[in-house]
């Protein structure tokens, strides 16, 4: 009596000798596990947007002469961080920067202003709250204006005509990143030849400038 009652209970599915398969995760769970893990990871890719000014001290490199003075100007414009893993940080800027000559002993002084497109390869130490860093930031320039001094040896010839519209070259720097701010300081030479002359004038200047980052 008893085996024909365990018989059919296993004919009508209430008793199964096959344990019940397990739902498989579908694609869709699983990725969405993976993109909460990236997304909680530290090595993900950041990105910050601010504004950045600042005071250029700017003179020329010359062997033709060697009376030249430094004068003070601005700098100011936008910037974009891209923050990667292990200390590396992308920074594009586009700014307005003034930079120009003084000529010792002449009263003479020119200005030029430019659009400049520098591109900071940073590398940074994230230890503390206060991030410092050492970079590297090739440049180049477009001249929007000029100034209105003329040469001492040509009264008639506007300098500007005399101004190349280009100007490109490399800077070196330091600075730190601290709560949104971020202090930077550079030094930049000019490759291109600034002044139409017989003999190589080169910009060179020195920056200190503080952005803020959202």
């Amino acid at each position: 009596m008893f085996v024909i009652i365990a018989f059919g209970l296993l004919g009508t599915g209430v008793v199964s000798a096959t344990p019940p398969k397990k739902k498989k995760l579908s694609n869709s769970n699983t990725s969405c596990v993976m993109s909460r893990a990236k997304l909680s990871s530290t090595d993900c890719i950041d990105y910050k947007f601010g504004v950045v000014g600042g005071e250029n001290v700017s003179s020329v490199s010359s062997k033709g002469s060697t009376y030249q003075e430094v004068i003070s100007g601005i700098t100011a414009g936008v910037a974009m961080q891209v923050i990667y893993p292990k200390g590396f940080v992308l920074q594009p800027e586009i700014l307005y920067s003034q930079k120009g000559c003084a000529f010792g002993g002449s009263g003479i002084q020119y200005t030029v202003d430019y659009v400049e497109v520098p591109v900071k390869f940073k590398y940074r130490l994230n230890i503390t709250d206060v991030k410092p860093f050492v970079y590297a930031s090739p440049y180049a320039a477009y001249v929007i204006s000029t100034g209105k001094n003329n040469f001492e040896y040509a009264p008639d010839d506007q300098i500007s005509d005399r101004i190349s519209k280009f100007d490109y070259g490399v800077g070196v720097g330091a600075g730190a990143d601290f709560w949104r701010l971020q202090l930077c300081f550079k030094y930049a030479w000019g490759f291109a030849q600034v002044i139409d002359e017989d003999f190589p004038i080169h910009n060179k200047t020195f920056t200190i400038s503080l952005g803020i980052f959202f």
